[in-house]
């Protein structure tokens, strides 16, 4: 419950969401009922119904509107970038992370682990930011930025990189490292990313040595 009370639908209908939004990255799916909603928000569970049809609905409000916010957030740095650049899509993947970290309950909304039946990611609101991925990797290729693959592939590493970076780092404390910035012994997710570019760029391989692994 907030500190002041809300006096207009607009607000009671927003911190209801805000209930339900903090209720599922607590406990997930599963931690949704109408009654420990109206609990949260100080009001009845049949209030409730003044706003939304029922649990499903209260859900998909707060699971699209999440959606809504994260979409913008990489779509307004993607526009800060040159199409076909590596820049726009390094900053998609700043974006992702920033977002994660400054807004946690609603990443862990969005991206729930605990659901029984996961959805294509066609279905998601907006694909989850995916499409738009995925288009600023084929520019980048087109432009001659990246080198030619498969598009699809490359943007599900690129997705899976930065998804494993900032869930690893809200799951355990994670040691410091000389190639991270600064002197905090435990690497913020955007350090990492930053130290984890020149492996993106370049691999890893050392194609002047000698590998000793066949």
């Amino acid at each position: 419950m907030t500190d002041t009370a809300p006096t207009s639908p607009k607000e009671h209908e927003a911190a209801i969401l805000d209930a339900v939004r903090d209720l599922m990255a607590e406990g997930g799916i599963e931690a949704i009922s109408m009654r420990a909603v109206g609990d949260r928000v100080g009001v009845t569970a049949t209030a409730l119904y003044h706003y939304f049809q029922n649990k499903q609905d209260l859900v998909d409000r707060v699971v699209r509107g999440a959606f809504e916010r994260f979409g913008a957030e990489l779509e307004e740095a993607a526009r800060r970038e040159p199409v076909g650049s590596m820049a726009r899509v390094a900053a998609l993947g700043e974006a992702y992370l920033r977002f994660a970290v400054e807004n946690e309950t609603y990443f862990r909304v969005i991206f729930r682990i605990d659901l029984k039946d996961p959805p294509a990611v066609e279905d998601l609101p907006g694909g989850g930011g995916y499409p738009l991925l995925r288009q600023c990797v084929a520019e980048a290729m087109a432009s001659g930025a990246m080198r030619p693959a498969d598009p699809d592939l490359v943007a599900h590493y690129l997705w899976m990189l930065v998804h494993g970076i900032v869930t690893l780092v809200l799951s355990c404390r994670l040691r410091g490292c000389e190639g991270c910035r600064g002197d905090a012994a435990e690497p913020s997710p955007l350090e990492l990313f930053h130290a984890f570019a020149p492996f993106i760029r370049h691999g890893l391989e050392n194609i002047n040595g000698t590998d000793s692994v066949k």
